[in-house]
C-alpha cells in the first residue's frame, strides 16, 4: 500500500467515498436460499456502449443473474462490461427487504459514467456517488446506481492483452487516463482494499 499522504480534495474524497461503498456492499449478508431452491436473480439488460460501439448479445448467464426472469429487478449494463455475481448483491439485498423494489431497475457504474462524463470529471462522479446512496442510506438516494467496479468482457485478443483488461477499473470497460488519472484507480483499489480489511477485523 502507498505510503503517500492521503489526497484531500473533493475529487479524491469522492472517489474514497465510493470506494468504501462497494467494500461495504459486498460485504453484505446473501439471502438464505434453501438447498434446491431457486435463489433471488437479476434480469441483466444490454445497453450499446458509445465507446466501442458493442451491442447487446447472447450471453450464458450464471446466478444470480437470469435475463428470462421477468419479475427480477432489471440492471442496466454496458454491452461489453461484466461485472461479478457478488457485485449484485445489494440489488438482491434490497429487493429481498422492500417488495416494492423487486421490480425496479438499477445501473451500473460504467453506464452511469458513459452517461455522465460529458460534465466533466468532478461534477460526474458527484452525480454518481449521489446515485449509489441508496445501497447505505436510502433517504439519500437520488438514483440507483451499482457501487461496483468493472471490467471489458473477454474479447479475442492475445492472452497478454487480455489479461491486462481483466484488471478492473471503478469507472469504466474503457478507462482513459487522459481523463481519469491512473492515480484515482490506485487510491480506489487502496482505499477499497483497507475498508475491506478494516471491516473484517471488526468482524473478528
Amino acid at each position: 500500500m502507498s505510503t503517500d499522504p492521503v489526497p484531500t480534495d473533493p475529487v479524491s474524497e469522492t472517489v474514497r467515498a465510493m470506494a468504501r461503498r462497494e467494500a461495504a456492499a459486498a460485504l453484505l449478508p446473501a439471502p438464505r436460499v434453501e438447498w434446491g431452491a431457486k435463489g433471488p436473480s437479476v434480469r441483466p439488460l444490454l445497453v450499446p456502449c458509445p465507446a466501442c460501439g458493442a451491442h447487446a448479445d447472447a450471453r450464458g448467464w450464471a446466478p444470480p443473474f437470469d435475463d428470462g426472469s421477468d419479475a427480477a429487478p432489471v440492471l442496466r449494463m454496458l454491452a461489453c462490461e461484466s461485472v461479478t455475481a457478488r457485485a449484485v448483491l445489494p440489488i438482491v439485498v434490497v429487493a429481498e427487504r422492500f417488495p416494492a423494489l423487486r421490480g425496479a431497475t438499477f445501473r451500473t457504474r460504467a453506464l452511469a459514467w458513459s452517461e455522465t462524463s460529458h460534465r466533466g470529471l468532478a461534477a460526474a462522479l458527484e452525480a454518481i456517488d449521489a446515485a449509489e446512496r441508496w445501497v447505505t442510506d436510502p433517504g439519500r438516494a437520488a438514483g440507483r446506481t451499482l457501487p461496483a467496479s468493472t471490467r471489458r468482457r473477454g474479447a479475442d485478443a492475445p492472452w497478454t492483452r487480455y489479461r491486462r483488461g481483466l484488471v478492473p477499473s471503478f469507472l469504466s470497460p474503457h478507462p482513459d487516463p487522459r481523463i481519469v488519472p491512473p492515480a484515482l484507480e490506485t487510491l480506489y483499489a487502496e482505499e477499497r482494499r483497507a475498508a475491506t480489511v478494516a471491516a473484517y477485523h471488526r468482524a473478528h
